[in-house]
């Protein structure tokens, strides 16, 4: 898939032309504040060298003992991780044994929270999210298709059963082997 140069020298243009051809290639249009809340998460964690580094279940229990303005901003970035792990770097899911859909669980769950204790304007911001994360994450896994594949077919599989990602049904019909066949090959290796 052959994308054009980005030359606009912002850093925010940029993102936002990325998630604009993610939204093209996928062919789905975000409202205004979806898509702005997703360039200004990959905008803030673009230089994050410790995503995915600890146990965000363990802070998500953690985060329900804080007090609400602290629990809200920790479930926030709980809930980011969460998207940008499972649609960017779901191989390191992998490698820590966890499956993808637990992510997806688990930032839906953050993002719901925020929608159901906070005031009204910013909760339907945060329930769309938990909606919508299924989307999000299949619209970062479409941009991460520009550089490489996203997921093995197993785990492409295993998203696809459990969550419905139309980027992990994709995936699965592009990689050439049947799923089926695939699981048997494989299972029988080990």
């Amino acid at each position: 898939m052959s994308k054009q140069f980005i030359l606009d020298s912002s850093e925010l243009s940029q993102w936002h032309t990325l998630v604009l051809e993610a939204e093209q290639d996928y062919g789905v249009h975000l409202d205004e504040a979806m898509q702005s809340y997703l360039v200004f998460t990959l905008m803030r964690f673009a230089k994050n060298n410790q995503l995915n580094t600890q146990a965000l279940a363990l802070d998500y229990l953690t985060a329900h003992q804080l007090p609400s303005s602290l629990r809200s901003e920790q479930l926030r970035d709980i809930g980011d991780q969460c998207l940008l792990v499972s649609g960017l770097f779901p191989q390191t899911v992998v490698k820590r044994q966890v499956s993808v859909s637990y992510y997806v669980d688990l930032g839906r769950a953050a993002y719901q929270h925020i929608g159901d204790v906070t005031q009204q304007g910013i909760a339907t911001l945060y329930q769309q999210l938990a909606e919508s994360f299924v989307l999000l994450m299949d619209l970062l896994q479409t941009i991460r298709q520009y550089s490489m594949p996203a997921l093995q077919p197993v785990t492409a599989y295993e998203l696809w059963s459990k969550t419905g990602s139309r980027a992990a049904q994709q995936q699965i019909s592009v990689s050439g082997t049947p799923v089926h066949e695939y699981l048997l090959n494989n299972i029988n290796k080990h």
